[in-house]
């Protein structure tokens, strides 16, 4: 029997025959898409253990998040007016002594909240990078999404030692990858060439080989020093430290790259490697010289280049469909004119997200045989009607705000807009009290007007010896450089 049935929609399947149904209905039996197929009269009839009229709107796979931050979603509005060294100096702060300061209850508390602004917003799919990756697990797990999530390697910005940081990443990988059945993924997640010492970067390569199907998602050329910082690891330059270990292939992600050039978009795309792009992040917080995403070479080379929100908390927006919009008007600006299509930016949200995460086989498209992610978009009302380019409606006019139904692996977990797997109460409840916990303990002055960070100095409020390793890494790299 069909366990889901979603009838007189605009069904948008993302397949390989790019095929776009004008009134069609899509059944879903044991969490799998059975079929997709125009919508018989009989179909508005039919018995299903759930029925939805999606008549004048679009149904379409979910939402994939390629890349994003999650530990301290509730600092959001603190850090909205510091300028970007400003900002790195705050969270560094942060880093060193949320843990020991806030406890356990604060990044619960921030998880439960992230994922259910990520349901509300149509995002079915996250890849996450963090320093509580089991809290992550279980939320993620518990609201009913899917994730892919790596502990966040950085012994540059983490005081714990490299060897300690490695053998805690094992224990998370073999707990939870492959738990919730299945829709929780581990990943190996080093911070990149300004996070990581050589030290790290070894134990990162024995990880590679002892887990080797898992996805290497890491920073790279996020800094005008990434060159300086990949030679205090003995490389010429951050791709060839990532190919010295053996990290640079098909199974790896690569997020930012802002200061990569044309000749490192070739040797990226021929290593099959998939690029993560966030762009509102570093144009909110343009720190350093000015230098921008190199999408015209990455594309000439046929690299896949994704999108994802990063830190969202920082710049005051979960809405993913908005980071598209942003990703092309930026390139636009940047290089010129039809960067990206619309079709392209779906493309980026969904099924090319999913072969990046290597899940393609399961998700990012709504074709029988797959796992049953999706979402109903209403674009049945003034601000979207009447229109003939459906592509340029979902990733031009249409925001979060008009999803009205999540469902992952069969399950609705928004329906209409009302959170079903989640108590939306207790979350907010709980994100409220960890916030004013947030406040009194770590100093920080806030108002309706603004914040204001602590007065007492970053030096008192961050691990020397995380930055000391951070002195010595530059100081090789330097020397290196010098020397060539």
């Amino acid at each position: 029997m069909t366990d889901l049935l979603i009838h007189d929609a605009i069904v948008v399947t993302m397949d390989r025959e790019n095929r776009v149904l004008e009134n069609g209905s899509v059944r879903v039996s044991d969490g799998t898409v059975s079929s997709v197929e125009p919508t018989d009269a009989a179909d508005r009839d039919a018995t299903a253990s759930r029925v939805i009229d999606a008549d004048g709107k679009v149904v379409m796979p979910g939402l994939v998040d390629a890349h994003r931050h999650t530990d301290f979603t509730l600092v959001q509005g603190l850090f909205s007016e510091l300028a970007g060294d400003e900002l790195l100096k705050e969270a560094l702060s942060l880093y060193h002594t949320a843990e020991s300061v806030l406890r356990e209850s604060f990044f619960e508390a921030g998880w439960r909240l992230a994922c259910l602004r990520q349901l509300t917003h149509g995002v079915t799919t996250v890849n996450a990078m963090d320093f509580t990756p089991a809290i992550g697990a279980k939320a993620i797990g518990d609201a009913g999404l899917r994730g892919v999530i790596g502990p966040e390697l950085a012994d540059l910005l983490d005081p714990a030692p490299a060897d300690e940081q490695i053998a805690d990443a094992r224990r998370f990988i073999e707990t939870y990858h492959g738990s919730h059945g299945g829709r929780v993924t581990a990943s190996i997640a080093p911070g990149g060439e300004a996070g990581c010492s050589c030290e790290l970067w070894e134990g990162v390569a024995d990880l590679r080989a002892a887990y080797p199907d898992l996805r290497l998602h890491t920073h790279l050329y996020d800094s005008a020093a990434a060159d300086t910082m990949a030679a205090g690891s003995g490389a010429s330059d951050p791709l060839d430290l990532l190919d010295r270990y053996g990290l640079l292939d098909e199974r790896t992600l690569l997020t930012h790259l802002l200061h990569a050039d044309r000749d490192d978009a070739r040797r990226i795309a021929e290593s099959g490697a998939h690029v993560l792009h966030c762009p509102t992040v570093y144009s909110y917080f343009r720190s350093g010289r000015r230098s921008w995403f190199p999408l015209p070479s990455l594309s000439e080379f046929g690299a896949n280049v994704v999108i994802g929100l990063d830190d969202p908390f920082w710049f005051d927006s979960w809405d993913l469909i908005q980071e598209a919009k942003h990703a092309r008007l930026l390139s636009n600006y940047e290089y010129g004119s039809q960067q990206w299509s619309s079709y392209d930016l779906l493309e980026a949200l969904t099924v090319d997200a999913a072969r990046a995460l290597g899940l393609d086989d399961r998700i990012g498209s709504l074709e029988p045989g797959k796992r049953a992610d999706l979402i109903v978009v209403d674009v049945d009302t003034p601000r979207h009607r009447p229109f003939s380019n459906l592509p340029s409606v979902l990733v031009n006019t249409v925001t979060a705000g008009d999803v009205e139904t999540v469902v992952v692996d069969g399950r609705v977990l928004m329906a209409d807009r009302s959170v079903e797997s989640m108590d939306v109460e207790s979350v907010r409840a709980a994100a409220t009290r960890e916030r004013e916990r947030l406040e009194s303990r770590t100093g920080w002055e806030t108002s309706l007007a603004g914040s204001t960070p602590p007065d007492e100095s970053i030096l008192r409020r961050v691990s020397t010896r995380a930055l000391l390793r951070a002195a010595r890494q530059y100081g090789r790299g330097a020397v290196a450089s010098w020397m060539r």
